[in-house]
């Protein structure tokens, strides 16, 4: 695994003008090995999800995960140096990891090894993560969606509340009742539960004598076919996505569109909102709604081609950093995965959207076909992480001598610094080269520092 030297990986292009002038975008980190979810540590550097490849460097077969930390002491949006590893040994393919208190979360989703591994931080950033227990999932054969996605906070009383999805059996109906996902805990004091699946749930993971203690899950959402990303905001309201589900008679296109969705603070773990899957969808081409609605708690937006341009596989999501000019303020960025092991001008699925959910509008903030797959978010005070899994598209094998498990990517969008009131001042008196010649001094400092 690489740092962030290699040059083949370039930082992609905002789809709209006015953003062009109004942020930077720099590629924080390359080389990394499936990078997908991506959480804070107490200094604010980065700790990241990674997964080696197996056989032929294929995320698919990945035997191994590992938590690794990259850190930009200069705050030029470039990683000072290679990955520190804080974690290794977690059953491969991590899809999410989070940080709360002393307690970091990695939620593995291997198929037959799905596991929540549970870590300790140390008395510094820098050391090294203690392990503290796994949950572990078992499925019936034939499931389609597993478990992807983690979302945590601080809970009322101490310890940490820890939320995960589990998702459907099928791609276009619901599981069926006697289909249940079964949990039990290693080296954590839990008593073994049944799971309904199409599901979030949520645990009470705190500190006794004897280790960590994990209090029985608790159904947060129905209705759900692949809740793969979730966040909370600042005020406890709980915002997720759900994967629409493909067309039967052709896998490759969609049926229904993937949702934004939403349940409010007062709500979360008092009521259990049934977003319909699978029988009340937005359909994908014409964005008509089909099916029952009475019961049904409908999407914020659901996510259908912009003028042709397409959006599939919503991943994780984030809501726009507090820095970020304020037409942005309130709004969701979700990034979508794309066409299967494609990248560049062949994946012309895969844009980083941001959403309004006040009006369910929504616009590409980074258009399709200039990266492979858009994955994890992670929004700071300042700024906008997005990784992509495989900058050449390739969830296996080699392109262009690059192994899969060696082409993932971090790129940092910021708001490009506004001038301060002196400066303001003397570009009024030198006029608009002033301008240009500040911000173009302004740029070529921040890269150099």
């Amino acid at each position: 695994m690489g740092g962030h030297g290699e040059t083949w990986a370039t930082a992609p292009t905002l789809a709209r003008s006015e953003d062009r002038s109004r942020f930077e975008i720099t590629a924080f980190a390359t080389g990394l090995a499936f990078p997908t979810s991506m959480t804070t540590l107490g200094d604010g550097s980065l700790l990241v999800a990674t997964s080696s490849g197996g056989p032929n460097s294929s995320l698919w077969s990945s035997g191994t995960g590992s938590l690794v930390r990259l850190v930009d002491t200069n705050g030029d949006g470039v990683a000072d140096g290679g990955p520190q590893v804080m974690a290794s040994g977690l059953p491969g393919l991590v899809t999410s990891v989070r940080h709360v208190g002393g307690l970091v979360a990695a939620l593995s989703s291997r198929q037959g090894n799905e596991t929540i591994t549970l870590w300790r931080t140390g008395s510094s950033a820098e050391t090294a993560l203690a392990a503290a227990g796994r949950l572990q999932f078992s499925f019936p054969v034939g499931f389609e969606h597993t478990t992807y996605a983690l979302a945590t906070r601080p809970a009322v009383g101490g310890g940490v509340e820890l939320y995960f999805n589990v998702g459907a059996k099928l791609n276009a109906a619901s599981t069926a009742p006697t289909d249940t996902v079964t949990l039990s805990g290693s080296g954590v004091m839990f008593s073994t539960a049944s799971l309904i699946p199409d599901s979030i749930y949520r645990v009470l993971v705190s500190e006794s004598e004897g280790g960590l203690s994990v209090a029985a899950p608790t159904r947060i959402a129905a209705g759900l076919r692949n809740a793969a990303g979730m966040t909370f905001d600042a005020a406890g309201n709980l915002w997720l996505q759900d994967n629409g589900i493909d067309d039967p008679a052709n896998r490759s296109r969609s049926l229904s569109a993937d949702e934004l969705n939403f349940i409010a603070a007062a709500d979360v773990g008092s009521t259990v909102p049934n977003f319909g899957f699978a029988g009340t969808y937005t359909d994908y081409a014409t964005g008509a709604v089909v099916g029952p609605t009475e019961g049904v708690t409908l999407p914020l937006a659901a996510f259908r081609p912009i003028s042709g341009e397409k959006s599939e596989g919503a991943v994780e999501l984030a809501l726009a950093p507090a820095a970020f000019p304020a037409d942005f303020t309130g709004g969701v960025f979700v990034p979508f995965s794309g066409v299967y092991n494609a990248g560049g001008a062949a994946n012309d699925e895969n844009p980083l959207i941001y959403c309004n959910p006040a009006t369910g509008s929504y616009f590409h903030f980074i258009e399709n076909q200039q990266m492979g797959h858009p994955n994890g978010l992670l929004a700071t005070a300042d700024a906008l992480y997005l990784t992509d899994l495989s900058t050449t598209g390739a969830f296996y094998g080699t392109v262009g001598g690059v192994p899969a498990d060696a082409a993932g990517a971090i790129y940092r969008i910021a708001p490009v610094p506004e001038p301060s009131a002196w400066v303001l001042a003397a570009m009024a008196v030198a006029g608009g080269a002033g301008f240009s010649r500040w911000r173009a001094r302004r740029r070529a400092a921040r890269k150099s520092a």
